[in-house]
């Protein structure tokens, strides 16, 4: 086991990274810019398939790989190649053009997302678009641009503190359409174009002594490209000019190490465009939007890259999703618990259910299987409904790396759990009043209430084995027929046996069951009255309801 653990580390350091397509950009735009803020992208800016230019906000909320839009920037008429960055919990517009018009805008535009508010925040001493944009120690700092047409070697930095511009020392190299990330500290303006003519320039700005640096050009000269920070290296990707494909977009993903200066190539993109930004967030660069072939083109394509973990994917345990003990079933749903499982979160709310997710992927005895929840050290997982009982031997894959196998404990016919709201099967159940929507607990709160007895309960379970009319794989169960177990289980409410008149699936979650007990009239009353649910000769773990005298 060691040694192959070692193998599969070994393996993955030389990996070039992965694609992983997203719900696509909410319009078909290119020249959009986006920056990473909260815990989400936001996105906004560009040309339209209409000739017309945009202002919209729109922001990605990654964890459910889901678009909603926000309040457009207050630029009249809308922009593109627009200047834009994230600091201190604000989104930031500084400065943007319309292309092919006289159109500047050098205003600095603020978007406060707790007021979800714009606001202006300043001037440019230079107003410009298509520029490099980078923030360092809570400033912003643009780079080159476009300016009434002309290619600018312009440094300026803002300070959102003090909403004051100060003009810094120019690039070496005057040029638009560039990309800039900072690492350690420092700026890095990286190709980029004068005219018609790209550029393989990279250039490092120290703040703190307000000089340039030339480093190590880019391999792939380009202009109208986009770029992130991942590891303390700089990855940039995409671009139009002469690639060599039909389209005249580059499809090359170049990586550069400012301690060594030097350039290394990784996985090419899966979807060429030009006119895109990179967001880095939670080590994933998020790319919406751009243009397909040279020129005004326009997708609404939206793709995330990432690198692989150091370490490979490291599996702790599994265990019934709802009461958190070792019953397997098929159909149950699983935690699995490790290490290195992935970056970032993500929850599926789609079905079929994916099989990969967060370019995450679970193989139960060496089959995909499909996958509701991922973050770096926690996976939940289903058992097809078709599952043999018996071994359960487990794998995860994130990016290109693989986990040694796992074996966990052997499935049975049935592994009933029963929900419960603390997530560790213990204490207040995830048991609703049936027709009511209300959870059964103590509170009276618009949302809860005691239960009374003679009322049903509906019961939120996993694992209660074979169906009559068993989904397809990675799908919710239908209403008619609905999917009933074939055995009916005993449901014991407050030491008082249940009448049951329905246990199956529900029709909103996967691998999620459901049992309409009554709750008999000589049962137990109190606050934490105990649920316990017995089926195929095999216990559940025990809940508690409020039950009202």
């Amino acid at each position: 086991m060691r040694l192959l653990a070692l193998l599969i580390a070994t393996a993955s350091a030389f990996a070039q990274g992965q694609w992983e397509r997203r719900a696509p950009y909410p319009v078909v735009a290119t020249e959009v810019s986006a920056a990473a803020l909260n815990g989400k992208i936001h996105a906004l800016c560009g040309l339209l398939p209409s000739g017309g230019n945009t202002a919209t906000l729109y922001i990605y909320d990654p964890y459910l790989d889901e678009w909603s839009a926000g309040p457009p920037a207050p630029i009249a008429g809308g922009g593109d190649h627009c200047n834009v960055a994230a600091v201190n919990g604000k989104l930031y517009v500084l400065g943007a053009i319309r292309v092919g018009t006289s159109f500047v805008d050098g205003n600095t535009y603020e978007y406060d997302p707790g007021q979800q508010r714009w606001s202006i925040a300043g001037r440019m001493n230079e107003a410009r678009g298509a520029s490099g944009v980078a923030a360092i120690a809570g400033r912003i700092y643009v780079a080159g641009g476009l300016a009434d047409g002309r290619s600018v070697n312009t440094l300026e930095v803002f300070d959102p503190e003090t909403r004051q511009w100060t003009r810094l020392r120019g690039m070496p190299t005057a040029r638009d359409h560039l990309t800039a990330q900072a690492i350690n500290g420092k700026l890095y303006a990286i190709a980029g174009r004068v005219g018609s003519a790209n550029l393989t320039a990279n250039e490092e700005y120290d703040p703190a002594r307000d000089e340039w640096l030339t480093r190590a050009p880019i391999p792939t000269a380009r202009g109208g490209l986009g770029s992130g920070a991942l590891r303390n290296r700089i990855q940039v990707f995409g671009g139009e000019g002469p690639s060599g494909r039909p389209e005249q977009t580059f499809e090359q993903n170049e990586e550069y190490d400012p301690v060594s200066n030097t350039w290394g190539t990784l996985a090419l993109m899966q979807t060429p465009r030009h006119g895109l930004y990179g967001a880095t967030l939670d080590g994933r660069i998020f790319t919406p939007g751009g243009g397909p072939r040279i020129g005004a083109t326009f997708s609404n394509a939206h793709d995330a890259f990432y690198l692989p973990l150091p370490d490979p994917p490291a599996v702790a345990s599994l265990s019934n999703a709802a009461s958190m003990r070792s019953e397997l079933a098929p159909g149950a749903l699983v935690t699995l618990k490790g290490l290195h499982l992935s970056q970032g979160e993500q929850e599926s709310r789609r079905f079929p259910t994916p099989t990969q997710m967060n370019l995450t992927t679970v193989r139960v005895n060496n089959a995909a299987v499909p996958v509701t929840y991922v973050s770096p050290t926690q996976i939940n997982f289903q058992l097809p409904y078709t599952f043999v009982p018996g071994p359960v031997n487990v794998t995860v894959t994130h990016v290109t790396s693989t986990s040694v196998v796992f074996s966990g404990p052997d499935a049975m016919s049935v592994g009933p759990g029963l929900f419960a709201l603390s997530g560790n099967g213990e204490g207040q159940g995830a048991i609703r009043i049936a027709n009511t929507g209300l959870i059964a607990r103590a509170a009276n709160d618009g949302i809860s209430r005691p239960a009374r007895r003679g009322e049903f309960l509906e019961i939120y379970a996993t694992g209660l084995g074979r169906l009559d009319f068993p989904p397809r794989f990675g799908e919710l169960a239908g209403s008619n027929p609905p999917s009933q177990t074939l055995e009916t289980p005993e449901v014991m409410i407050g030491g008082a046996p249940a009448e049951v008149n329905f246990s199956g699936l529900t029709t909103w979650a996967l691998g999620v069951y459901q049992i309409n007990a009554r709750i008999a009239m000589n049962a137990l009353t109190g606050n934490a009255v105990p649920v316990v649910v017995r089926i195929g000769g095999r216990t559940s773990n025990t809940v508690t309801v409020a039950i009202a005298d």
